[in-house]
């Protein structure tokens, strides 16, 4: 790891564009990954960022003694995959995760976790005999199915596959709707199918014959999610400490400019700034509102994503004046609607609460046409008030946020293997961020879209 100067905030006026290999347009995480291994490669780059800061949902801030994330983040994958491979590449010491437990189904009065074995299955809790043995069967299909043949079924949703194979149970339906809808923003009968098993199954590593078997038999406590130890905020504030390079804060880009087949320039805050190498963290769908291009192909590239779905979500943040849930389990409320997925973040790192208190993070879908107080106000009478009732009675504390897309949601069409990215038919300007193609989900995604940049410029194999 080459060691880089701590970047630095300018003003927009003091940019000159010949002081930088890279210029990245938009401050999330997809782009800040994208100039940590840059920085890397002996490479200075610049941000501008719209917004007063960096990070996008990469934030954190204090609430009344309490200290909340932009959203609830259990981050998957801090032992492998592209997010794991770049802390261990780029940051020294790496940061300090804590792993959940599990997720653990409410269905009614009856709770259980996502079987991994046979005789798991088998004991499923949540449902009797038939349940157990469709759910056996259909089960021992997803953990044996090769990414090759998941693939087969991007285009089709979750629902269809599963009625295709006779997976009719309620229970277990009701159950994959929840796990599917916090993964895919959108419900099963309208989640692509292939990144639904993808999800399932939870790797992208393929596994022999005899290594299957064995996970079937044997089941597997491979949790490999876990929170951030001093929250979001730390993390970016690590990332931006490492980078080389400045950024400009309030500086939105309003175009980029194709010119002779090339990227030629950006323009942010009225300033023009001629650059040969860009590289985009500016939403996908926005981008044929900026790129000016004379190349029709160039035009239809991104045209093509105008009318892109992406996720919303509401989470509610409440402190309470004593420990009431006190573990580290994903808890996931499947009855009644909305879906909600509740954790004690106090109990992965006491730091974000006062001492003898706790930070509950509660998370669940925006729908179209519902406001977050709307969804607030179920969460609390269906869910809070009815399971975890002590909740509501120790709450001294209340934040609610609504979070802006965070990424496409994962629906047929718009799964990693139809995204584009990170080339575009113009020369010098490269995509980056949850958007974008690369697999999996949140930070996961943004990583892998972030090492397609490297690639294509000639700094990965």
């Amino acid at each position: 790891m080459i060691l880089s100067q701590t970047m630095q905030e300018i003003t927009i006026n003091q940019v000159d564009p010949h002081n930088y290999d890279v210029i990245i347009a938009g401050g999330g995480a997809g782009s800040l990954l994208t100039a940590l291994a840059l920085s890397s490669k002996g490479k200075k780059v610049l941000i501008l960022e719209k917004q007063n800061r960096l990070g996008g949902v990469w934030h954190g801030y204090w609430v009344d003694g309490y200290r909340v994330d932009q959203g609830l983040h259990v981050i998957t994958r801090v032992k492998r995959g592209a997010f794991a491979r770049f802390l261990r590449n780029y940051l020294d010491p790496v940061p300090e995760f804590v792993l959940h437990e599990g997720w653990f189904f409410r269905v009614h009065d009856k709770v259980g976790t996502i079987p991994t074995s046979i005789g798991g299955t088998l004991r499923w809790p949540l449902t009797g005999t038939r349940g157990r043995l469709g759910l056996a069967k259909i089960g021992a299909k997803i953990k044996t199915m090769k990414l090759e043949e998941m693939q087969k079924y991007k285009d089709i949703t979750f629902l269809k596959f599963m009625r295709a194979r006779g997976a009719t149970n309620q229970v277990m339906l009701d159950v994959m709707q929840s796990a599917i809808y916090m993964a895919a923003g959108v419900p099963i009968d309208r989640a692509s199918a292939y990144e639904s098993l993808r999800t399932l199954r939870d790797t992208d590593k393929e596994s022999s014959k005899l290594d299957s078997a064995k996970k079937l038999l044997f089941g597997s406590d491979e949790y490999d999610e876990g929170i951030a130890i001093g929250g979001m905020q730390h993390l970016v504030d690590r990332v931006v400490d490492t980078i080389s390079g400045d950024y400009v804060l309030n500086a939105e880009v309003e175009k980029i400019t194709e010119h002779n087949g090339s990227v030629h320039n950006l323009t942010a805050s009225g300033v023009e700034l001629v650059h040969s190498t860009i590289v985009s963290d500016i939403p996908l769908w926005s981008m044929s509102k900026i790129v000016t291009s004379d190349k029709p192909e160039a035009i239809r590239f991104f045209q093509n994503w105008d009318h892109m779905l992406f996720t919303r979500g509401v989470t509610l943040w409440l402190g309470l004046d004593k420990i009431v849930i006190g573990d580290r389990k994903s808890r996931v409320i499947v009855h009644p609607r909305p879906e909600t997925w509740l954790i004690s973040l106090s109990s992965f790192d006491p730091s974000c609460a006062p001492e003898g208190k706790e930070l509950l993070g509660i998370a669940a879908i925006l729908p179209e046409g519902r406001t977050p107080q709307e969804i607030v106000e179920q969460i609390k009478a269906n869910g809070l008030k009815k399971y975890y009732p002590e909740v509501l009675e120790h709450t001294e504390m209340e934040h609610v946020q609504s979070s802006y897309a965070t990424r496409a949601a994962l629906i047929p069409g718009q799964t990693d293997l139809d995204r584009p990215g990170p080339e575009t038919p113009i020369k010098g300007l490269y995509i980056v961020g949850t958007d974008t193609a690369g697999a999996g989900v949140g930070l996961q995604q943004a990583a892998n879209s972030a090492e397609g940049v490297l690639k294509a410029l000639g700094f990965a194999k």
